[in-house]
Formats: structure tokens, C-alpha cells, sequence
């Protein structure tokens, strides 16, 4: 049984241990082990969404546990071909082709990557997606700048100490001080008093994760957050002034923003805030955005412990989700320490901070009220 045969017969996770045994008997020890290997990543890949037509295409692990998933790569690659359709574009840090392949769709480029390894991955993929027109080469990105006009670079930690810059390769800074248009793929906790003067932020949702910042330019200084829908659209929403804090009363509604929109301080919900060192904004209650979860908000009580229990005592929540934000607590320990409920269906105890204070908002989700 080959790689494909294999996937196909097998689309979802099954016990390793039987298969291994099963393949020994047809391949050397060696084969079957990377053939394990490679099923297990394309589980892992269908998982992710890394990568639109995963079946046929080889992968390395750190590769693709890092790499770009593909619905945010298409939309990076669109951008791209909007604003720079013309553009001779040289890719830095290919790997196995996360990007890559998704770019492939849109023009002729040339892709680097120095690890051996990746780089024959890469070729790989590109050839079986039907895009053996991109050159891939080895060496360092920067020493193959002849005739290129426009740079996208992922760049990979050398340690694993952190995304800072100095930590990076190819070093961001470097590559805008070529003075070419640049997209750089980044953390999203980047400190944006590191981006060069005028540069586009979009800070980018996906599965419910921000998965990455990309910095554009030149640019003309918007941030925007976009959140990745189930559909395949995207929603954008842009950087706006942080609305004022208001009084949080039982009945009104608490909405958590999703990630992205926290990072690039979109404020995707007209509310007010409950604190000023929080994201977390208030509205009345049948407020409904896709960029937020929302919680009605039953009780606002103190938060020491045994004033939590006796909340759980009255509320008698099965299954009680616990939440946090600007709390230390760890809500598993917590769970622990309190009353398992019986009778009184789901709700969500939010530990927060309300207008400064430290308080425990007894919710439920308003699908489940």
C-alpha cells in the first residue's frame, strides 16, 4: 500500500500501533515508520485546514505545525496580486509550501528555502499541485534579490525563546530596509512600535485563533482585524478609538471579542467597555455579532472563594464553564473547589475585573437562557 492508497483508505485518526504492524509486513521498517509518520500529519493537516488539497503532498512536522493555514495563505496571496499584480516576487522561507502553493495560483514567482529537507518537500508539492513553473532554490533569500520587485517572507525563529525580532530569520528589519514592497508574516504579539512608519497591520482569525499579523509595505497606516468565517468569507473590521466605560448591570449582555479584533482594537460591537484595562464590552441585552460570544449576565458578586461556592450552590449550574480574563486563577483548580451541579442547566462563571474591581459574573450563554 502506498502513501495515497493509504491516506485514502484511511481519512481520519486510527490506533497507530495496529497499522505500523500491518505495514512492516509489506515495507521495510524504515518505509513504514515514514509512511506512519506522513499519515499522521495529514490527519494533522485536514485538522489545521493547512493546506487545500493536502492528499498527495508530503510533510514535515515543525514545517507544518508552523506554516501559514491555507484559507489565510489564498487571502494573503490575493492581497498580494491586488496591490502588486505585476510585481516580480521572490518568497523567503518557503518551507514545504504553505504559501507557496496558494501564491502558485495567482503568478510566477521564485520560492527559497534553505533547509534541505523542506526545500525537496517543496518541489514536491509543487510539482503534484501542478505548479512546477515556480523555481525553487536554495541559500539565503537575500543573496537572490536580482530583479526582484516585491518580497514575501515568513520568517522563522532561529530558537525557541520567542518571535522577537532579533530572534527571527530573515531578520524583518533587514528586509525593509531593502526599501522593496514587503509582506511579512509575524506573530500577532508583536510590539507595533517596531513596524516601520506607515505600514498596513492585519491582524488574521482563524479557528477561532489569532493566527498571525502580516505587515504591508508600504502602506498607509490601517490596522484591521479579519476573522476567517465557516462559509469562506472574511470579515475586516479597522481600528477605532476604544469606546468609553460603562456601568455593567445584571440583564445587560458581556461579549468577548474574538482575538483578532482584540489585537487590533476593532471594538466590533457597539457597547462600553466594563473596564478600562479590558476588552470586554457591555451592551443591551439581543446584541449579536459574529466577531464576539456573548454572555447574559444574571448576578455580579464578589469573587473570593466562598462567595463562589455559594453562587454555584444557588445557581446549581451542570456543566459550569468557567472563564477568565484579567483574573489569576487557574479554572481547573478552581472547578475543584466547587459544588458539582445537578438541576440547573449550563451557565458560565466569568472572573473578570468590572469598573477596576475584581468580580464574578454569573452568565449563561444566550443561546442556552
Amino acid at each position: 500500500m502506498d502513501l495515497i492508497q493509504l491516506r485514502q483508505t484511511y481519512p481520519r485518526p486510527q490506533p497507530l500501533l495496529v497499522l505500523g504492524q500491518q505495514l512492516r509486513k509489506q515495507h521495510s521498517s524504515e518505509h513504514a515508520i515514514w509512511l506512519l509518520q506522513q499519515l499522521e500529519m495529514y490527519w494533522d493537516a485536514l485538522r489545521l485546514e493547512a493546506f487545500r488539497q493536502p492528499l498527495h503532498l508530503h510533510f514535515e512536522s515543525q514545517a507544518l505545525q508552523m506554516g501559514s493555514r491555507w484559507p489565510l495563505a489564498e487571502r494573503r496571496a490575493r492581497e498580494l496580486f491586488k496591490r502588486f499584480p505585476q510585481a516580480r516576487l521572490l518568497e523567503i522561507g518557503a518551507g514545504i509550501g504553505g504559501d507557496s502553493l496558494e501564491l502558485a495560483r495567482t503568478r510566477e514567482f521564485r520560492a527559497v528555502e534553505q533547509e534541505d529537507g523542506r526545500r525537496l518537500y517543496l518541489e514536491h508539492n509543487l510539482r503534484v499541485s501542478g505548479f512546477a513553473r515556480v523555481e525553487v532554490c536554495g541559500g539565503d533569500g537575500l543573496n537572490q534579490l536580482e530583479g526582484v520587485q516585491l518580497i514575501y517572507a515568513d520568517p522563522a525563529r532561529r530558537n525557541a525563546k520567542g518571535r522577537q525580532w532579533h530572534d527571527l530569520s530573515p531578520d524583518p528589519l533587514a528586509l525593509w530596509g531593502l526599501g522593496l514592497p514587503c509582506c511579512l508574516k509575524l506573530s500577532p504579539g508583536l510590539d507595533e512600535s517596531a513596524l516601520p512608519t506607515g505600514c498596513d497591520l492585519d491582524y488574521v482569525s482563524h479557528q477561532g485563533v489569532c493566527k498571525e499579523a502580516v505587515a504591508w509595505t508600504p502602506g498607509s497606516g490601517k490596522v484591521r482585524a479579519h476573522l476567517h468565517q465557516p462559509n469562506g468569507d472574511w470579515l475586516v473590521a479597522e481600528r477605532r478609538p476604544a469606546p468609553p466605560c460603562i456601568d455593567l448591570l445584571p440583564g445587560m449582555w458581556v461579549h468577548e471579542p474574538d482575538p483578532a479584533a482584540i489585537r487590533a482594537q476593532a471594538w466590533p460591537v457597539e457597547g462600553g467597555r466594563i473596564d478600562e484595562s479590558l476588552a470586554l464590552l457591555a451592551t443591551p441585552p439581543g446584541v449579536v455579532s459574529p466577531w464576539t460570544q456573548a454572555f447574559e449576565v444574571l448576578e455580579i458578586a464578589d469573587a473570593d472563594r466562598k462567595n463562589l461556592v455559594q453562587l454555584q450552590k444557588k445557581y446549581d449550574f451542570q456543566p459550569l464553564e468557567i472563564k477568565k480574563r484579567g483574573f489569576e486563577v487557574e479554572p481547573e483548580e478552581l472547578r475543584k473547589k466547587l459544588p458539582r451541579g445537578r438541576t440547573g442547566g449550563a451557565g458560565v462563571l466569568y472572573l473578570t475585573r468590572v469598573a477596576g474591581r475584581h468580580r464574578a459574573l454569573v452568565c449563561r450563554r444566550p443561546a442556552q437562557a
